[in-house]
């Protein structure tokens, strides 16, 4: 017997064949004939573009966080924390924050920070309410409770069903992204952000009640 995924390997190696050999010739030629431009501006997309893309999302998020909201950077993304969500006891950022996030099927990724944020995709950008380590699975059956979760899904947030995720979507217009690097200025295409941060501030007394709900489960009170 063979290693356990040794038939999923062969299904996707003739799947990605197969798919090759659909590629129509003229795009498959151009493409070998630009392939040392398409290298460098896929490295600047994954690196520069999507890092400077990201710290300006961060920024738009920090305007409107403001105390007593705290927004902590992670690389080059961000969280952020109420002091109603920190955890009684140990440190840490809490039991619950907000996380600017890519959301998507598991084991997918987009290309780039770019590309996530304007859905060309399998995933997208997003503001996720996310459990400490030890809520989680608490987190996943409350957060497929239709009735406890109903008033935040009106109040914007969205739901993964596929990867039990509750978040705001983030939605950046790729022309204006476009634009703003153009004009050496991301601010108002990353505007998203900040209107995804001022959703969540508006929603805090329903997210309160979530985490309340999930502390409640997790100490069977």
């Amino acid at each position: 017997m063979g290693p356990p995924y040794a038939k999923d390997c062969i299904m996707d190696h003739e799947q990605r064949m197969a798919a090759a050999t659909k590629v129509d010739s003229e795009r498959a030629a151009k493409i070998v004939r630009n392939i040392e431009q398409i290298g460098e501006d896929g490295t600047l997309a994954i690196d520069v573009l999507s890092e400077r893309m990201m710290k300006s999302a961060v920024e738009a998020i920090s305007k409107v966080a403001v105390a007593p909201w705290q927004v902590i950077e992670v690389e080059w993304a961000a969280r952020i924390v109420c002091p109603e969500w920190k955890m009684a006891r140990g440190v840490g950022t809490g039991d619950a924050w907000l996380e600017l996030t890519e959301i998507g099927p598991e084991d997918e990724e987009g290309f780039s920070w770019v590309s996530v944020a304007v859905g060309v995709g399998p995933t997208r950008l997003g503001l996720e309410l996310v459990f400490r380590r030890g809520l989680q699975e608490y987190a996943e059956s409350a957060i497929f409770d239709d009735k406890l979760v109903a008033t935040l899904l009106k109040l914007g947030m969205m739901r993964d069903d596929t990867s039990s995720r509750l978040f705001f979507p983030i939605d950046i217009q790729a022309e204006l992204l476009a634009q703003g690097f153009a004009t050496n200025d991301l601010g108002k295409a990353l505007l998203p952000a900040g209107k995804a941060t001022e959703q969540a501030i508006t929603a805090k007394a329903e997210l309160d009640r979530l985490i309340g709900h999930v502390r409640s489960l997790a100490t069977g009170k």
